[in-house]
């Protein structure tokens, strides 16, 4: 793939967005990870969430950078999907990519002139990924290594087949993707990113580059370590994500009976959590909160049928879920 371009001026701009809340931890690393890409034409836009510690003097440090950083601070803490949406209101009106680089992951040097160059390649493609490394391992993402370009349906059904990793924190995406009269990230639930790339491939293809581009680092004070691990969230995500977006992959019929199939693997599931773990009711009321806040709720019906639901999947007299999140 080519990625020697001619002048700044003749490419499109991108923003890279990073929220940052008490980052000073590996914020430096971060942003060095931006002032080092060999794409020209870059802006950094910093969403500072009413940091306390040493990150606004680390924020100044590369104020001179070869890559413009432009800084917006909140006096006041936001949640933090409020703040990432305070960070998609600051990109610039004439930029025509961008992409959300967490406060403690890194791009590779090439990251942005690569994505980029595939995402040019079509004007469809309203999103680009890349294989990442996390915590030193380079998980396959499963995509075809002889196909870089995936109309969005397509790329959607491989996705919940478990054919195709969509990993939210690590994609570009077309600016003209964004709705402006919704919020971008859903203020719902944890995996806000890639229910935002999910969505994008409801009108836009799916570029992908077969390379190890961005480090995801995994650590003691992530979301995902103290919220999605303990309270198992990941089962409440794929909930959302088969609502919303299982029809637009599979179509109507089949869509809905993906659906039912999941609703009683996930109240099975629930249950069993609630009986067997040791913060099994906390789990419960976690998820029956978040369920709430989609209109949906587990009744004595649903109770039944998901414990009914083994014995059933046994006799050949309904499907079994068939794969993550088991």
């Amino acid at each position: 793939m080519n990625t020697a371009f001619p002048t700044e001026t003749d490419l499109p701009k991108v923003a890279v967005l990073t929220p940052v809340y008490n980052g000073e931890t590996y914020l430096r690393e971060t942003l060095q990870s931006v002032q080092d890409q060999t794409y020209p034409n870059l802006i950094h836009i910093v969403i500072n969430n009413a940091s306390t510690d040493a990150t606004a003097d680390i924020l100044a440090d590369f104020a001179n950078g070869a890559v413009p950083i432009h800084t917006v601070r909140h006096a006041d803490l936001l949640p933090q999907m409020e703040n990432w949406n305070s960070a998609i209101d600051a990109i610039p009106d004439d930029a025509i990519w961008f992409r959300t680089l967490c406060a403690d992951d890194t791009i590779h040097p090439d990251a942005i002139a690569k994505t980029v160059a595939l995402g040019e390649s079509d004007p469809e493609i309203g999103l680009v990924g890349c294989k990442r490394d996390i915590n030193g391992a380079i998980h396959d993402p499963l995509w075809p290594k002889d196909q870089s370009v995936f109309d969005g349906k397509t790329a959607l059904k491989r996705f919940f087949e478990n054919k195709g990793m969509i990993m939210g924190p690590h994609v570009l995406i077309r600016t003209a993707a964004i709705d402006k009269q919704t919020p971008f990230y859903d203020l719902v639930e944890n995996a806000a990113d890639t229910d935002a790339a999910l969505r994008v491939l409801t009108d836009w293809k799916m570029g992908f580059v077969h390379e190890h581009l961005a480090f995801t680092r995994v650590h003691d004070t992530t979301v995902t370590e103290l919220e999605v691990s303990p309270m198992k969230l990941h089962l409440f995500d794929w909930y959302l994500f088969l609502h919303r977006y299982a029809e637009a992959a599979f179509g109507p019929v089949a869509g809905k009976a993906m659906q039912a199939r999941y609703w009683r693997h996930y109240v099975r599931r629930l249950i069993n959590l609630r009986r067997n773990e040791p913060l099994g009711r906390k789990i419960w009321d976690t998820h029956a909160e978040r369920l709430g806040r989609l209109g949906a709720t587990i009744g004595p019906t649903d109770f039944i049928s998901a414990t009914l639901d083994k014995g059933l999947i046994r006799v050949g007299l309904r499907d079994d879920w068939y794969a993550y999140p088991w």
